[in-house]
């Protein structure tokens, strides 16, 4: 036997895992926002995939979960999006409604400036009008776009179809791959699975009935363009200290302002106990089970989350924050250990 045959080096592996590992992260990141939504959908729809599997088989259920997931939560969603993007124009173009009279009236009176809505929201339409003209103009440039979306949507559909289907399989080769022992293993899982239950389940379930609720009181007081309204709230929700009162507040205003005080009064009662007060019953509900992230730790998270990630970084960044806590906290028990 000669000096070659021996086992391999340690160093060696090590040495050339950095080098694959690296060029493997390089060839994920164009299309890392794709594979991070496919991984949240799937954490999100796991359990019913679960579920299915067990009756039909791993392949089967995984196909029926996202066949499932695109008519009840895809296409929705793009369809409320759409329009909640056509009612954003809708209510830039309405300050030069009656009701901009009756505000520009409120306005001159109480605060003492002579103002000229009408002219004030011209030139907003004006920009959003030449944004539109812009974007039909560079229809080539977007077209040209469409084949790198369309490679994503491939990437991500790939992800979220083999998460559900081997998503236990990778668990499995995480909890053999990963140096720790098998309880420093299983805390670790068990804090992230909590992490993300907090981060995504508490916090979506929390902006998604405030949304809903705003929806409601809007829809009894005959606000227009409800919708986006909806949309507005739902993504305030998600970001903290914030919430739907930045919503339910100038909306009251509004009332106020063009005389209808009986409604202005009615809404903010609504708004502090139903609306903002259904934050007070329902987190701690939804996040019965979610680990309990610093305020401060989350606020840096989220911000800085969309900062790196785009949209998803409102669950991705706290995550990454409070795992990084949580190994920090492992380390330290291994030490004292």
């Amino acid at each position: 036997m000669t000096e070659h045959d021996g086992p391999p080096s340690t160093t060696f592996l090590r040495l050339l895992l950095l080098v694959v590992g690296t060029l493997s992260v390089l060839l994920v990141v164009p299309f890392l926002q794709f594979v991070l939504a496919a991984g949240l959908l799937a954490y999100l729809v796991e359990p019913v995939s679960s579920r299915l599997s067990r009756r039909l088989g791993p392949t089967t259920a995984a196909l029926l979960t996202m066949l499932a997931t695109g008519f009840v939560v895809l296409v929705p969603l793009l369809l409320i999006v759409g329009v909640a993007a056509e009612q954003a124009v809708s209510l830039i173009q309405g300050a030069e409604r009656p009701d901009g009279a009756a505000i520009e009236a409120f306005v001159q009176r109480w605060v003492g400036l002579d103002v000229d809505l009408p002219a004030l929201a011209g030139p907003l339409v004006g920009a959003v009008e030449t944004g539109i003209r812009g974007l039909v103009g560079r229809l080539v440039g977007v077209l040209g776009a469409i084949p790198a979306f369309l490679v994503g949507t491939v990437v991500f559909l790939f992800s979220f179809f083999y998460l559900l289907r081997d998503g236990d399989d990778l668990v499995a080769w995480l909890r053999a791959a990963v140096p720790l022992g098998p309880t420093a293993t299983d805390d670790l899982l068990g804090r992230t699975d909590d992490l993300l239950w907090a981060a995504v389940v508490g916090n979506v379930v929390v902006a998604g009935l405030q949304a809903i609720l705003t929806v409601i009181g809007f829809l009894v007081l005959g606000f227009d363009n409800i919708v986006f309204w909806g949309v507005v709230t739902f993504a305030l929700s998600l970001l903290p200290i914030i919430g739907a009162s930045v919503v339910w507040i100038p909306a009251m205003g509004y009332l106020l302002a063009v005389g209808r005080v009986p409604e202005a009064v009615g809404l903010l009662v609504y708004g502090t106990f139903v609306i903002s007060g259904s934050d007070n019953v329902v987190r701690p509900l939804a996040m019965h089970r979610g680990a309990r992230l610093n305020p401060g730790l989350l606020v840096l998270g989220i911000f800085g989350g969309v900062a790196v990630f785009g949209f998803l970084g409102l669950f991705v960044g706290p995550v990454l924050f409070g795992l990084s806590k949580d190994v920090v906290e492992l380390l330290v028990e291994e030490r004292e250990a």
